[in-house]
């Protein structure tokens, strides 16, 4: 299992798998501060899937490498701000829906 290895050695302070996991996690951070200021969700943005649940420590906190780039956009640093961010720890959350919308159109037949 890869993830448990690139998981287990994250945690070495120094080692080329934490700097890979900073990076990371700051692209996503930059990315989701993106998104929300491309839509604006004024009832908050949800983190789904899978990556959000197995990387939970470098997303929580002000300090972490997510946080900090999610926040850092310049001029719109208090309109980022002002929007709810939510962590989903579901992992399956895409296909419990997927499964609603198809039970609806099964039962509209």
């Amino acid at each position: 299992m890869v993830y448990g290895v690139v998981g287990m050695n994250s945690q070495i302070d120094g080692s080329l798998t934490q700097q890979a996991m900073q990076i990371m996690a700051a692209a996503y951070g930059a990315e989701a501060g993106n998104a929300a200021l491309k839509f604006i969700p004024t009832g908050g943005l949800f983190l789904t899937g899978g990556l959000t649940p197995k990387n939970i420590g470098m997303i929580q906190g002000y300090d972490s490498p997510f946080m900090k780039a999610y926040l850092d956009k310049g001029r719109l640093n208090n309109l980022i701000r002002s929007i709810p961010l939510f962590a989903v720890l579901n992992e399956d959350v895409g296909l419990r829906g997927a499964r609603v919308c198809a039970e609806r159109e099964y039962n509209a037949m």
